[in-house]
């Protein structure tokens, strides 16, 4: 009798483990996707907005030598996006620009006005990025300790046997541990229940950005370099406005 308590108690104890086990796994699970969504949301600013507002400029000033000059302001090393960038070819170009608003009386003044108006647009974007990736890394890093603490605290191995020893086709016991298990074989539920996640590939896809100066700081700098570029290029860019 009492050998049958003891059985029954530690059978309990071995569930409620179990139970635990899933319940922090989904957990972590939740937190992993979310973490994956603001990882998504964060390289479509870079790849598409950061990336566009680049080429706008860089079809804007379109000397090389004045390119260089305007990443020297942002304290940037080279412009980024360059090689695809010099990829596309003049139409491509062209439509960076298509449907952007132009206001001031003379083309100069209106051509001054649209690289400082992209300028504001890129700094919009680089600062949410800024912003997102502080908040995208956060939540990684709290993935990554959930689970190296998930790691320490649970064995898989100790689990799975215990599932075995269990009825996996009761539906009292699949409801009790929150998995339908029914009709699964328990090898393909084994490496369901791995925590395989490549954490340090997901760092990996978030690259490193430091701040680049607000609009105003750089206003008289940025209007001199275009000024030059619409002096060596007047006739090419009368076309964007």
């Amino acid at each position: 009798m009492s050998y049958d308590i003891e059985k029954a108690l530690a059978y309990q104890i071995k569930k409620e483990i179990a139970q635990r086990y899933f319940r922090i796994r989904k957990l972590i699970e939740d937190d992993s996707t979310n973490a994956k969504a603001l990882l998504t949301q964060l390289e479509k600013i870079y790849s598409d907005k950061i990336k566009q507002a680049f080429f706008r400029i860089y079809t804007l000033l379109i000397d090389k030598e004045l390119i260089e000059e305007f990443v020297k302001l942002l304290d940037l090393e080279a412009p980024p996006f360059w090689e695809e960038f010099s990829a596309l070819d003049e139409s491509q170009k062209e439509q960076l620009l298509d449907g952007l608003e132009h206001h001031g009386w003379f083309k100069e003044k209106r051509y001054l006005n649209l690289l400082f108006d992209t300028y504001k647009e890129l700094f919009k974007e680089w600062k949410e990025y800024y912003d997102l990736r502080e908040e995208t890394l956060d939540e990684l890093r709290l993935v990554k300790e959930e689970v190296d603490q998930f790691t320490r605290n649970y064995s898989l191995d100790d689990i799975m046997q215990f599932l075995r020893g269990l009825d996996v086709g009761d539906e009292a016991t699949s409801k009790a541990l929150g998995r339908t298990m029914e009709g699964r074989r328990l090898g393909e539920f084994d490496q369901k229940l791995s925590v395989v996640e490549d954490l340090e590939g997901l760092f990996e896809r978030v690259p490193k950005l430091g701040k680049i100066p607000d609009p105003e700081s750089i206003e008289p700098a940025l209007k001199k370099i275009g000024k030059e570029a619409f002096l060596r290029h007047q006739k090419e860019l009368e076309k964007f406005l």
